[in-house]
């Protein structure tokens, strides 16, 4: 599995089952029901989102992940289910909560880091 914003390898950070993999097909404005009860389709678009969880993290290990998804656009390499191949593209993160744990030998932990990676 390949998950990078730019060069930063998210993979050792996720916690355990931490990487979804959705799929969204994006309608146009003639999808829809019809008075007969057929859905009529009008895809003008398919995106990909990744959710992802972290693990516990030390706070140098949270400022690095949160710097690099802080950008507006972001690009992400990832390895594609559907073709088993590595992908690129442009993904963009909002809303990502995280909760201080502990400070452990002297070492600030965070726990609950979760943010998505959405395609443009």
């Amino acid at each position: 599995m390949i998950l990078k914003v730019g060069n930063l390898d998210l993979t050792p950070f996720t916690a355990y089952g931490g990487i979804k993999w959705q799929r969204s097909d994006v309608d146009g404005k003639n999808a829809g029901r019809m008075l007969d009860g057929t859905m009529q389709r009008d895809r003008v678009a398919i995106k990909i989102r990744f959710d992802v969880t972290c693990r516990p993290l030390t706070a140098a290990e949270q400022a690095k992940i949160l710097s690099a998804i802080e950008p507006e656009f972001v690009t992400l390499t990832y390895t594609d289910p559907v073709t088993n191949s590595t992908k690129s593209g442009q993904f963009y993160s909002n809303n990502f909560p995280s909760t201080f744990a502990m400070v452990r030998n002297g070492t600030e932990y965070w726990s609950g880091l979760t943010f998505p990676l959405i395609q443009k």
